[in-house]
């Protein structure tokens, strides 16, 4: 697959694809600068929109505290006479305030400080958001929003709610404000830092061209691909870390800057809130130092704000005789207790470094994550450019050409797919109606189940269409499909209609993984398929440590439906790059034989195919579906951590997966016993359900996502050699496709089961019982599978010696 170059190609490396390369360093630079400036602004409005509610649930609280005490007292909402000044007092607490109502269950306005909506009817959504939520609602639309709080009588039965309408002006000029900051940093940094990489790449290519055009001329070397290829990816990648330092320095300066307003309008708030009820109880005769339960008071206020570093109450004198927190560098909020001309002391509220802390650490976590998309990224782009273009390294042959380019789009498609994992699970929930009689965990699973099952039932019909219709185009369709299907689920308004697209997406995706293993297969001889075939599992799995993280965050940030939506124009670059590939892409296609269902029956009368089908590729299935695709988007999210999150532990997974495959492969080659490494990597795959019965958090998740990473690449690298040893008969006298082709089906009917299992697990013994119990069942059948694979191990030897 390689064609030998003569010294003075070499030396003209230098006059490499300048250009192509130049545009790789300037897309990964760009795609980590803007991802920063992506994730630092959403979390600044995420944060802002955080403050503006928790600030105007301030007020929220104290007039259903009021009312409340009145509905105590048996007295109907419609009775209670101290409501209106109350209103008035809290309409004051902050100057967004628009007004303060208070409405019935009906949604008949009882109390406002608008006198014109006493006695209308409050809109149909607020009244369908108070129906929804135990206790806090929250609406928002252009210009204002509202906070809204559930009023409950001494019995708990609901009375109506307060709400709070205010404008969101403030937040716009705030988010204007980092919008305009961000865009600066980004044009500034991203110009500076996008030359910088590409004067990296000059520089990389021009030393490398002199070195190996004089060991050319010395000896008559050829090619150097691979370590140009690695010390371009070096270069570029530097020059990515630090610009994404500086940048990430710059953005986090906006961050606080912009913030700390905001955060110390809301302290303000607290401190007057605060202060009225200490002037409360002074005006009643009781002096300052006599107040009792000050302190409790002021650390429940702190636990309900967690910005909050301390908050101190001070006499007239400046003596402080309440406090609880901790002290902070910079002077807090002060606001005087009673008139301000006289007052009787003073309420000092302190905004919290560790909280802004926390929210720039859950930004580096995400810029973290876009660095290792980055890396994988340049790796894919790089090897294109130098598996395609014979003035960079070693020239392949037109073959390995044309699978560099098929991964391409394979790289493409798989990572729309990939981007949706970490968020399919909650939109389903999100979408699910009462017109659904099964439990809602079973529910959750179907939309994926199906897609799994479209996947496996199709890709035997469609690897003989595709191979009737031309590669090249089957995959082209194949991707379109997807375009399709990942757009409707974004428009998708029922459960019913999800599933169905999910299920049109599920033939793209089979579509275009048949195509593209029918262009490995046609463009390699026998001895070069292993390699061939590596790039294609390469591709995919890259795709699978990129998309879920990304996802995450996009569903965090922009919503589920943007991030369909993202996936849909992703699948359409796919169906772009299906161009990469020449017209006559198929090649000397090998027409795939039919797999029958006497074909299949026959299998199935090999015990050893059963031991290794049922005790070891199902239950690998099972456990990677289960948990991957259905248990940890779910349960993470139950946790309260965002949705990003649940999509680091997939990443984790699929790093994992992608170290130890090499490993795995050679210890199988340093004669280590395949069935060992079937068996033993299906048992480390299991151990790390049991965690989460042991533990809680999110930490468990991450170790159960490495120990399931860790066992799979132990076992699936070496499931497939050891069924063609422990079957060897029947390969001899059938042929190897019925075999596989069998095989290949029940293990992916065991991934379709996956979800399903875990739902109804769920619904009867929660999350952590759900993974416990799946794990179980994996570790029992790993067990069980070595203490039969003697008869295989045997095999094993017996074909070695041959």
């Amino acid at each position: 697959m390689h064609a030998k170059r003569s010294p003075t190609e070499i030396a003209e490396s230098a006059a490499a694809p300048l250009a192509r390369l130049f545009a790789v360093a300037a897309l990964v630079v760009l795609f980590g600068l803007g991802m920063s400036a992506f994730l630092n602004y959403f979390k600044f409005q995420s944060a802002v929109e955080s403050a503006a509610r928790s600030r105007m649930a301030v007020p929220a609280s104290a007039v259903r505290e009021g009312v409340q005490a009145s509905l105590a007292l048996g007295l109907p909402l419609a009775s209670a006479a101290a409501v209106p000044d109350l209103l008035a007092r809290e309409r004051q607490a902050d100057a967004a305030i628009q007004a303060i109502s208070i409405f019935d269950t009906a949604g008949r306005v009882r109390f406002s400080t608008d006198a014109r909506a006493v006695g209308t009817t409050v809109p149909a959504t607020w009244l369908a958001a108070a129906g929804d939520a135990r206790e806090v609602w929250h609406l928002a639309a252009a210009g204002f929003a509202v906070q809204g709080l559930r009023l409950r009588n001494s019995f708990d039965v609901p009375q109506g709610s307060v709400a709070v309408s205010y404008t969101t002006a403030d937040q716009q000029r705030a988010l204007l404000r980092m919008r305009t900051a961000l865009l600066w940093i980004a044009l500034v940094g991203g110009a500076g830092v996008a030359l910088l990489a590409m004067l990296a790449v000059w520089g990389v290519l021009r030393t490398s061209s002199a070195r190996h055009g004089a060991r050319a001329r010395d000896d008559g070397t050829q090619g150097h691909a691979a370590p140009l290829q690695a010390r371009l990816a070096g270069a570029i990648l530097l020059v990515a870390v630090l610009g994404l330092g500086g940048v990430s320095w710059a953005t986090q300066r906006a961050f606080d800057a912009n913030l700390q307003p905001e955060l110390a309008r809301k302290a303000a708030v607290v401190a007057r809130s605060v202060g009225e009820l200490v002037g409360t109880a002074i005006h009643y005769g009781i002096q300052m130092p006599e107040l009792v339960g000050v302190e409790a008071h002021l650390a429940d206020v702190r636990r309900q704000h967690p910005e909050l570093a301390r908050l101190a109450i001070i006499d007239m004198h400046g003596v402080p005789r309440f406090a609880v927190g901790e002290h902070t560098p910079e002077a807090g909020v002060r606001v005087p207790i009673g008139d301000a001309a006289h007052p009787l002391g003073s309420v000092e509220v302190g905004v919290s470094a560790a909280y802004l802390r926390s929210i720039l650490f859950e930004v580096l976590l995400d810029l973290a994550v876009v660095f290792v998309v980055a890396v994988f990224l340049t790796r894919e782009l790089l090897q294109f450019i130098t598996a395609t273009d014979p003035r960079l390294g070693t020239a392949r042959a037109s073959g390995g050409a044309v699978i560099a380019r098929m991964r391409v789009p394979l790289f493409l498609f798989m990572l729309a797919e990939e981007l949706t994992r970490a968020f399919v699970p909650g939109f389903a929930r999100a979408l699910l109606g009462a017109s659904v009689n099964v439990s809602t965990d079973v529910a959750v699973g179907v939309p994926i189940t199906v897609f799994m099952l479209v996947v496996a039932l199709g890709q035997a019909p469609l690897a003989s269409w595709s191979e009737r219709v031309g590669l090249r185009r089957a995959m082209q369709w194949g991707a379109l499909i997807g375009v399709v299907g990942l757009a409707g689920a974004a428009l998708a308004q029922g459960f019913h209609a999800f599933i169905a697209w999910r299920a049109l997406c599920g033939l793209g995706y089979a579509t275009v993984f048949v195509a593209a293993q029918g262009v490995v297969i046609a463009h390699t001889t026998q001895a070069e398929r292993t390699r061939g075939f590596a790039l294609f599992v390469g591709a995919i799995m890259v795709a699978a440590v990129c998309g879920p993280p990304l996802g995450g965050i996009l569903a965090d940030h922009v919503g589920a439906r943007a991030g369909f939506a993202v996936a849909a124009a992703v699948a359409l670059a796919a169906v772009l790059a299906v161009r990469l590939l020449p017209r006559d892409a198929s090649g000397a296609v090998i027409a795939s034989p039919r797999l029958s269902w006497r074909d299949v029956v026959r299998v199935l009368g090999e015990r050893r195919f059963l031991h290794i089908t049922v005790l070891a590729a199902v239950p690998a299935k099972l456990i990677l579906a289960s948990f991957c695709f259905y248990l940890v988007p779910i349960y993470v999210v139950s946790l309260g951590a965002p949705t990003a999150a649940a999509g680091r532990a997939l990443m984790v997974y699929a790093a994992v997966l992608v170290l130890v495959l090499p490993w795995a492969a050679h210890l199988a080659e340093r004669g280590v016993s395949q069935a060992l490494l079937v068996g033993g990597g299906l048992c480390v795959s299991a151990l790390g359900g049991f965690g989460l019965l042991l533990w809680s958090g999110i930490a468990p998740v991450f170790v159960a996502m490495a120990l399931l990473g860790l066992g799979q690449g132990l076992s699936i690298a070496a499931q497939s050699s050891l069924l063609s040893l422990a079957c060897a008969e029947e390969i001899r006298e059938h042929g190897s496709a019925a075999l596989f082709g069998a095989y290949r089906l029940i293990e992916r009917l065991g991934n379709a089961s996956g979800p399903l299992l875990a739902g109804l697990l769920v619904a009867s013994f929660g999350h952590a019982g759900a993974f416990a119990l799946i794990a179980a069942l994996v570790l029992a059948c790993g067990l069980l599978f070595l203490l039969l694979a003697g008869a295989m191990r045997g095999t094993q030897v017996v074909a070695v010696r041959a």
